[in-house]
């Protein structure tokens, strides 16, 4: 009978001893002056054929990733992608049946050559989603936690965890316990602790997925400008659209365990690969294909002009007749929903004013702002 595994939702909660060599690493090994005078300096990150399946095909088929030095770089998807296995294998927590890995210079994984660096070899930070924090220990301890294991001096654990934590605002939180902080608090020290060994990459399993909406925005704009000054290559993934565009340099979106784009936030908005990665990034409403182009076009609302009355149709445009129905307000504007003859689903607008149910309104695109893929995928 063949040996069942797990799938890679499944595989998303791991153990303390699984998840240790990562959280402590093994700054004994970058020499004792190194310890204590580095600043962390990006190292880029380059992804060959890395391929990891399981039993139900899901988890990552071939993939090739390249991070640019000091990169912030956004792995989004939807549920069971493969994100979180691409990010397990950075660190060394999962092992890829094919494929290479290589930190800058150094060749951290290799099937090939059956080359493996363990976790603890790696250098590199990790933020779990479910923060990892050892609730017997004060902030300060599980800051320390891996300076602590490789035995660096005291007075340097006590200068670097205090300047940890006063890098994410925790300088007054040393001595509380996990269960005395609130949840931002609690991904502060979890931060803190990735980078207090000063690691060159810092990687990130959806870490504000659990906190607030108000939190999120706060913590994410803290997370960026800290990367930034520290200079630290970071891989972060994330479900959540808008949180990849505010934070990113470039954003690879995935989908059933393949790359389908890597690039700016921008150019993934404007000029998506295909039809998946344009209606994951945002809204895209899709125009009725015609007998005389083999073109697939599309939409972003913001650029579909809404007539009530059928005039101020410019040149250069396209045009699509359509029927409102549903109009909901949605603060500032109005959210509005049309059948259009020909579409493959309805589209959505946006819309200044309210239109009722069963206007039949004009809807006019200027040929600039058309998403034109080269056909279906």
């Amino acid at each position: 009978m063949p040996v069942k595994t797990a799938t890679e939702e499944q595989r998303r909660g791991l153990s303390f001893d699984e998840i240790l060599p990562v959280v402590v690493g093994d700054t004994a090994s970058r020499g004792e002056h190194e310890q204590a005078t580095s600043e962390p300096t990006g190292e880029a990150i380059e992804i060959r054929g890395l391929t990891r399946l399981f039993h139900d095909n899901s988890g990552l088929h071939p993939t090739d990733l390249d991070v640019r030095a000091g990169e912030f770089v956004s792995v989004l998807g939807p549920s069971g992608c493969g994100k979180s296995t691409l990010l397990r294998c950075v660190a060394g927590l999962e092992t890829p049946q094919r494929g290479r890995i290589r930190f800058g210079d150094r060749l951290v994984y290799d099937a090939a050559e059956r080359t493996i660096v363990p976790p603890r070899l790696r250098r590199l930070g990790m933020v779990f989603q479910d923060l990892a924090l050892w609730p017997h220990l004060t902030a300060s301890e599980n800051v320390a936690f891996p300076l602590r294991v490789a035995r660096t001096p005291k007075n340097e654990v006590e200068r670097r965890v205090t300047e940890a934590l006063e890098l994410v605002s925790l300088a007054q939180f040393g001595s509380k316990f996990p269960h005395q902080l609130s949840g931002g608090q609690q991904q502060r020290v979890a931060i803190a602790r990735a980078i207090v060994a000063r690691p060159g990459i810092l990687l990130m399993d959806e870490p504000f997925s659990a906190l607030d909406a108000a939190l999120r925005l706060q913590l994410r704009d803290e997370l960026r400008r800290l990367t930034t000054r520290l200079g630290l290559t970071t891989i972060y993934v994330t479900h959540d659209q808008a949180e990849a565009m505010a934070m990113s340099d470039r954003i690879a979106v995935l989908e059933r365990g393949v790359v389908r784009q890597l690039s700016s936030p921008e150019e993934l908005y404007l000029m998506p690969a295909d039809r998946f990665v344009a209606g994951f990034i945002g809204r895209c409403n899709w125009l009725p294909p015609t007998a005389h182009n083999s073109e697939v076009r599309g939409v972003r609302p913001e650029y579909v002009a809404v007539n009530a009355n059928g005039s101020g149709v410019a040149e250069s445009a396209v045009v699509v007749r359509g029927i409102v129905t549903a109009c909901a307000y949605t603060g500032g504007s109005y959210s509005v929903t049309c059948e259009v003859a020909g579409a493959e689903t309805p589209w959505s607008l946006d819309h200044a004013e309210r239109i009722e149910p069963g206007t039949e309104v004009t809807l006019t695109i200027a040929e600039r702002h058309l998403i034109r893929l080269p056909h279906a995928p």
